[in-house]
């Protein structure tokens, strides 16, 4: 098999199956498997895929988290090279071929690609990171969400490059998807299980970059992403949504920080405590936050 492909799904049926459809009509020019793995969906993804005989369909009887889930999808890829591609995507033209060309032909030190993500407009959309979150990054992020209205750390990474800056290399691309050779991983790891969701792939990627392996962005490959349609859920309690990505960002300094930094890092989140506790969200929300902040 040249290409696995690994969606991981968590009540977002429809989307999904849109998201399967979508690369089984595109994809022309490399033979694939598509890997489902279900995170104890209850919204009757189990009774719909479970039929689907195109796909390997893996039930987990529990919510396993992006990067657990993904890692257990790895467990029955048989493919060269692995595409892990959010259930939230629609592939527009044949991107899983596009990938594998670039990377055929490339040095062996790119060890993992993406492409610049467009929205349901097909506008350009957050679709990498120019650099690894540092301390001061942090501080920014940290400072936008305890003062709302300040500014959008994210922005500076936003804009599409010139034409002919492609293909761009850049330290981090967007969990959403992601082609990966497979020696890569095999060398040095998919997803660390100490987290359950956001920050996983940055600290994935940097350990590819302490390695040597570089991450490239190219813009032949065309995908939609339905940004926030997979966490619906979560945006009716924004401050539940934020505890996870808190959570994300103590496990990634903590991997990745000198101990001066981390602690720094640590004392520098407390800066949120005061929109937190002045908020309308709910107290056991709260109560999350602070246990987190205070490393409960």
């Amino acid at each position: 098999m040249t290409v696995s492909v690994i969606i991981v799904t968590y009540n977002t049926r429809q989307m999904t199956a849109e998201c399967i459809d979508s690369i089984f009509e595109r994809t022309k020019g490399v033979d694939f498997e598509i890997i489902l793995v279900d995170n104890a969906s209850t919204d009757g993804s189990k009774e719909l895929f479970e039929k689907d005989s195109r796909i390997k369909y893996i039930y987990s009887s529990e919510n396993l988290g992006f990067g657990r889930g993904n890692n257990l999808g790895y467990k029955y890829a048989t493919g060269d090279y692995i595409f892990l591609l959010n259930s939230d995507t629609l592939l527009v033209n044949d991107a899983v071929s596009l990938f594998y060309d670039f990377m055929h032909n490339s040095p062996k030190n790119i060890g993992c690609v993406g492409c610049v993500l467009q929205n349901r407009e097909r506008q350009s959309i957050h679709s990498y990171h120019l650099k690894f979150p540092t301390l001061s990054w942090f501080f920014q992020e940290i400072l936008c969400f305890s003062i709302p209205g300040l500014w959008n750390p994210y922005k500076r990474d936003n804009k599409r490059a010139r034409k002919d800056n492609y293909p761009l290399e850049v330290q981090q691309i967007t969990g959403a998807d992601m082609f990966i050779r497979r020696n890569v991983i095999e060398e040095c790891g998919l997803f660390d299980p100490d987290f359950f969701m956001y920050f996983e792939e940055t600290e994935m990627q940097h350990r590819f970059y302490k390695k040597g392996y570089s991450s490239v962005i190219i813009d032949s490959p065309e995908i939609i992403h339905l940004v926030g349609f997979s966490s619906k859920q979560n945006k009716t309690k924004f401050l539940k949504k934020y505890n996870r990505v808190m959570r994300g960002r103590f496990t990634y300094a903590k991997k990745v920080f000198n101990l001066p930094s981390y602690l720094l890092f640590r004392f520098i989140c407390l800066m949120v405590i005061p929109r937190v506790l002045l908020s309308n969200y709910s107290m056991a929300d709260k109560g999350e936050m602070l246990r987190i902040l205070f490393g409960k």
